[in-house]
């Protein structure tokens, strides 16, 4: 009884450690999933727009020491809904320390609102439980903003004209491929586009552009960018309308002198630009009925400053006319031509001063004596001398 005693615990021994040896690994199995977290998740772009497409990425490390076999992840969300990749089915096994990364393409809903938006993340590890996280998600209806910074105070026809613009990212993230196009019926455009590039949360870029308007009509420059790989687009919009600079060159003609006759004449005067821009390649000639004749068939001036002077001399000859044309023409700093005429009487000498803005030059008061007044003076002196040669016998002494 006493011998057996012994065997019997040792054999009891033998039975628990038996039985512990195989209750190890199915505890450390059963809780080889729960050094299992979520260490990133990450969004591109990192804020969409309503309607935009983007991709949510979500990074699990097994922080235990065996592996832990996943059988399933997911993500699902109402407003933020998953394309593709809605289940990675049978995704194998994590290793002890190491990390998988989980990425599925999604799209906001075209209804959604400025806000965060929680997806929800399952990862299944079949029998040992699953892993479960909210992915948040930002969504921004704010697109970029473009405010234009210089104008023409009036737009000529045919003429170049500076804008300026500036483009403005008011979003939190970053907004990538950025242009800027001008179009318009009849406009025409020095460069055909601008390109910004990309554009930084609160950063802005300055846009220049030179654009000819041959009609009045609304000009536009349309802006588009990428929030990932979607292509959104904006338009600023000014009218377009002819008129005259409050800053370009303006010439007034004074001091006009006009010499000749009998078909030839001589036409003199000075030229003052009055303006706040300079005029270039100044030519002063004369137009029909007037046929230009040497010394002086044409004058060339070249540049006029602001406020600044210069005299000029025309030769023409003009058969049966009281009024010929003189013209001016000019450019700016752009090359776009300008004419001012103005009409100068001929039909006798004169001096006079007028501006060179269309209007006729106006005949000043003729200051001489008709011949008429002439010939009857001079009768009447006649008489009177030899009145007094009468009275005082002078004239009966010459006769002897």
């Amino acid at each position: 009884m006493t011998s057996r005693t012994p065997l019997a615990l040792i054999i009891g021994l033998m039975v628990l450690v038996c039985s512990a040896a195989a209750a190890v690994p199915a505890a450390m199995t059963a809780g080889a999933a729960s050094p299992v977290s979520v260490t990133n998740t990450s969004v591109s772009p990192a804020t969409l727009m309503p309607g935009d497409t983007g991709t949510v990425t979500v990074e699990v490390k097994n922080g235990g020491l065996e592996p832990v076999k996943i059988s399933r992840a997911v993500l699902k969300g109402n407003d933020i809904r998953t394309l593709s990749d809605t289940n990675y089915g049978a995704a194998g096994a994590i290793g002890p320390g190491n990390t998988a990364s989980y990425t599925f393409t999604v799209k906001a809903d075209q209804n959604t609102r400025d806000g965060v938006y929680y997806p929800w993340f399952s990862l299944d590890y079949g029998g040992d439980g699953t892993l479960n996280t909210n992915v948040p998600v930002r969504v921004e209806e704010t697109p970029l903003t473009t405010v234009v910074t210089g104008q023409p105070d009036a737009f000529t026809e045919g003429k170049k004209e500076h804008i300026t613009l500036v483009v403005g990212n008011p979003r939190a993230s970053s907004v990538t491929g950025i242009t800027v196009t001008p179009t318009g019926e009849g406009i025409e455009a020095a460069q055909t586009g601008w390109f910004v590039g990309t554009l930084a949360s609160s950063a802005q870029a300055n846009v220049s552009l030179d654009v000819t308007a041959h009609q009045e009509t609304d000009l536009h420059f349309d802006v588009a960018y990428h929030t990932g790989p979607n292509t959104h687009t904006a338009t600023v919009t000014i009218p377009v309308v002819f008129g005259q600079s409050n800053t370009r060159a303006e010439l007034v003609v004074n001091n006009i002198e006009v010499h000749g006759g009998f078909g030839s004449y001589s036409v003199s005067g000075d030229i003052t630009n009055a303006g706040l821009e300079a005029a270039k390649s100044v030519v002063v000639t004369s137009d029909d009925p007037a046929v230009p004749e040497n010394p002086y068939p044409e004058y060339a001036i070249g540049s006029l400053d602001p406020d600044d002077l210069a005299s000029f001399e025309l030769d023409f000859s003009a058969e049966d006319a009281t009024s010929v044309p003189i013209v001016i023409t000019y450019r700016d700093a752009e090359g776009t031509p300008y004419t001012k005429t103005m009409q100068v009487n001929i039909d006798q000498h004169q001096t006079f001063s007028g501006g060179a803005h269309g209007a006729d030059a106006t005949q000043p008061k003729d200051e001489s004596i008709p011949l008429p007044v002439m010939i009857l003076f001079g009768l009447v002196g006649l008489g009177v001398i030899g009145a007094i040669l009468k009275s005082t016998g002078l004239l009966n002494r010459w006769r002897k």
